[in-house]
C-alpha cells in the first residue's frame, strides 16, 4: 500500500475503471479502497479524479453502482470528480473487443479524458 500511497500522492490525475460483479466494484478493487483510510494524509486531496464502470448488462448491471463507490472514494478522499459526457463513463461489454463496437461509449472515454487534461 505504500507504492499506492505514494503514486497517489505523486499523480496529477487518476481514472479508476472497473467491472460490475453483482453490482459493486470487485473485492479487490474494494479492499484497495477501504485501505486508503489508514493514509492520513490523504494523498488524494486536490487531484482529479474520474471513473469509468463496464457490465455485461446494458440497463441494471450495476454500472452506475459501480460509478457511485468510485465517486464517494473520491470525495471521501478530497479528490475533485471529473465528468465524462455524464457523471462517468459506462459500458457494456461480455468478451474482449465488445466496446469497440460502442462508439458512442468510446467517445463518452474520450470526454473523460479531455475533461481532465483542461483541468489539469
Amino acid at each position: 500500500m505504500q507504492k499506492v500511497y505514494e503514486a497517489f500522492r505523486t499523480c496529477g490525475a487518476i481514472i479508476i475503471s472497473a467491472p460490475s460483479y453483482w453490482r459493486n466494484v470487485p473485492a479487490q478493487l474494494k479492499a484497495l479502497l477501504d485501505r486508503t483510510f489508514a493514509a492520513k494524509d490523504r494523498p488524494l486531496k486536490g487531484k482529479l479524479g474520474g471513473a469509468i464502470a463496464v457490465g455485461r448488462a446494458t440497463a441494471g448491471g450495476g454500472q452506475s453502482k459501480v460509478l457511485d463507490v468510485m465517486h464517494n472514494f473520491y470525495l471521501s478522499n478530497g479528490a475533485l470528480c471529473v465528468p465524462g459526457e455524464l457523471n462517468g463513463v459506462t459500458a457494456s461489454a461480455d468478451k474482449p473487443g465488445d466496446i469497440l463496437a460502442q462508439p458512442r461509449r468510446l467517445e463518452q472515454a474520450r470526454a473523460l479524458g479531455r475533461n481532465i487534461l483542461e483541468r489539469f
